[in-house]
């Protein structure tokens, strides 16, 4: 205890007013305005319905790879151990609960055999997936979650090629432009700045973004002039810009495939 209360005075969250107390030994203190706000802070987070659920799925997670020799295992013990508290509170049933449901639908663990609350089985095992999640470390499950989702998400590729243009700007994409777009060269500039100019109207933006996306397109070009191409420090420039223009915009079909179009021309600049 005298440790405890020497930490806390050194972190300016307590101070002491008395000596030991007659029946604990223990000194007397009282709060500082930064053990307050602390404490506060501590009250809200330990009332936070999302903090909660993410300590209660890393909690469950971990508890059942430290109990793996127990077979079955069963989460009802989960109940009776120190991981079920979340800042002195412990969780209820259904949060742990909501949190196998969460796990199984993930991958990470397996729920069976008889339920445990509602539909939940009340057997539960590691995937690897999750015994892989607990030996790396991870202390954000629902980070890792999304960060594996954008991992799986399939890779879109577009390659373009200037005779595709008219094509996509009359209405007739629907049979062109799918998830992906497959194509094959990379437009030059004066190609791209058309292409540009040809979708930018539809792709929501609002009136000043459009006339600088419109504006770049043009320098883009030349200002209409044919062979009278920026040079390539400047092409990069207004790629970049174009590209910053597209990024406020929804995102659609449109907007990627500008997107691609834009990122392969400037690969095709820096020799990719």
């Amino acid at each position: 205890m005298r440790l405890l209360v020497d930490h806390l005075c050194a972190e300016e969250l307590i101070e002491t007013v008395g000596g030991p107390g007659a029946v604990t030994g223990a000194p007397v203190v009282t709060l500082r305005a930064a053990g307050a706000e602390r404490a506060r802070w501590l009250q809200a987070l330990r009332a936070n319905a999302a903090e909660r659920t993410r300590h209660a799925a890393r909690a469950v997670l971990h508890w059942i790879h430290a109990n793996t020799h127990r077979q079955p295992l069963r989460i009802s013990g989960f109940l009776d151990s120190p991981d079920v508290f979340f800042l002195g509170d412990a969780l209820s049933r259904s949060e742990v609960a909501r949190a196998l449901t969460y796990l199984a639908d993930e991958e990470l663990i397996t729920c069976e055999g008889p339920p445990f609350h509602h539909d939940v089985g009340s057997h539960v095992a590691l995937t690897s997936q999750g015994v892989a999640v607990v030996l790396a470390g991870v202390t954000d499950i629902g980070a890792y979650v999304a960060q594996q989702r954008e991992y799986r998400r399939p890779a879109q590729h577009t390659h373009i090629e200037a005779g595709t243009i008219e094509n996509l700007t009359q209405g007739d994409s629907d049979h062109s432009v799918h998830t992906s777009i497959e194509m094959h060269t990379a437009l030059q500039p004066a190609g791209l700045a058309s292409l540009i100019t040809e979708l930018a109207p539809a792709l929501d933006l609002d009136p000043e973004a459009l006339a600088d996306l419109l504006r770049s397109a043009n320098a883009l070009a030349g200002g209409g002039v044919p062979d009278d191409e920026p040079p390539p420090d400047r092409q990069r420039g207004l790629m970049e810009r174009i590209r910053g223009c597209l990024t406020s915009a929804p995102d659609t079909v449109g907007r990627q495939l500008l997107m691609d179009a834009v990122g392969q021309a400037l690969g095709r600049m820096l020799g990719g």
